[in-house]
């Protein structure tokens, strides 16, 4: 038979077993042991009032990581990545929570991010000077801001959270849609704008005033040593002869010079003519292997010519031409420019031509960066 609750509580009884209780001894030697004898009873409940019911849940219990850091050592091992091996095991089970620790933390994250944007700061200056001195980005390279980061005293360059690819990308594509205005270069009669400079942008042709102001600059770091010739000056030779021309070196002793420069433009091709006045040899360079052979006729007619005009006998014959081979070579139809102003500028500073199609991007920033500056860069 079901029995009710009240009777049910009634009937509970306590264990009658006794308890051991251990003695206790005070200091003065004495025995206080407690000598209460548990007996059975029976236990009456009181039915009339409620248990006590438990509070809901008001939210997560907090657990104060510093009374209780041993208890949850387990848990930080746990959660901390790489610390299972014995090294790491043994670090952090041999430390104590520092409260200085999130301080130092705090105290390296802003001085990081302080950093971050002084380096930042000093990226954005460069590019903005760097973009009024050369008037596009066209000749910028990472290798420009470091150089520039370095000069400024930072020459480790820790944070790791600076990205100078992405500070370029950026500041770039702000100004991308605001050219200089009027940005324009002068040297020596010379002058070039934009436009002209966007010429020796990727597979761009250069155009007459981008090879002859560089010529201008060849002539400029060889001390006048070696003469470059105008690319204009081989279509008026064969328009009007020698008559047409010689005003051109009125003032130029040729015959002192130890190299002559002939850029050669044929429609839509470079090549280069160089004249080398102590053997009185006659060179022909081509980046395409192409021969022009009436281009080295015409110019030792010119200098036979010029000879007898200037009355040097010993110029007036001798004269041999030869067609340089087995020489840097384009693999395209657009960097010939390119390639006639790098043999200029390595054979008039006595220098072996080791460059490559792949050196094109290179070479293309750098005549950029020297014709802006005026001089030949080292």
């Amino acid at each position: 038979m079901s029995a009710s609750p009240r009777d049910l509580d009634s009937e509970m009884q306590v264990d009658k077993t006794p308890d051991r209780t251990l003695p206790v001894t005070q200091s003065n030697g004495k025995d206080t042991s407690p000598t209460v004898n548990h007996c059975s009873t029976l236990m009456e409940v009181d039915a009339s009032h409620p248990a006590p019911v438990a509070p809901s849940f008001q939210g997560p219990i907090t657990v104060c990581s510093m009374q209780h850091s041993w208890a949850l050592r387990d848990h930080r091992l746990y959660c901390n990545s790489e610390t299972w091996d014995r090294g790491g095991v043994e670090e952090v089970w041999g430390k104590e929570p520092s409260e200085g620790t999130n301080g130092q933390v705090i105290d390296g994250e802003r001085k990081n991010k302080e950093s971050l944007e002084q380096l930042t700061d000093m990226i954005h200056e460069f590019l903005e000077s760097f973009y009024m001195k050369y008037g596009s980005f066209n000749p910028l390279s990472e290798n420009d801001v470091l150089e520039h980061l370095k000069k400024k005293g930072n020459t480790h360059l820790s944070n790791r959270s600076l990205d100078i690819k992405r500070e370029m990308t950026r500041y770039r594509a702000g100004l991308a849609s605001a050219p200089i205005a009027g940005f324009m270069l002068s040297y020596n009669k010379h002058t070039l704008g934009l436009e002209d400079l966007s010429t020796l942008e990727e597979q761009n042709w250069l155009n007459d005033q981008i090879i002859n102001m560089y010529g201008e600059l060849i002539m400029e770091a060889t001390q006048h040593k070696v003469h470059f010739f105008n690319s204009f000056f081989h279509k008026q030779l064969v328009a009007k002869g020698y008559e047409g021309v010689k005003r051109w070196t009125k003032k130029v002793d040729l015959f002192s010079k130890w190299l002559l420069l002939f850029p050669i433009h044929l429609e839509i091709h470079w090549s280069l003519i160089t004249v080398t006045m102590a053997t009185k040899t006659i060179s022909y360079y081509d980046s395409q292997g192409i021969v022009f052979r009436h281009t080295t006729d015409n110019i030792m007619k010119y200098l036979q010519s010029e000879a007898r005009e200037k009355q040097q006998t010993a110029f007036q014959k001798g004269w041999k031409i030869t067609i340089i081979k087995g020489i840097p070579q384009q693999r395209n139809d657009s960097d010939c420019g390119v390639f006639v102003l790098e043999y200029c500028r390595c054979l008039s500073m006595r220098q072996p031509l080791l460059f490559s199609q792949e050196d094109m991007p290179r070479i293309r920033k750098r005549i950029h960066k020297e014709l802006c500056d005026c001089r030949l860069n080292d």
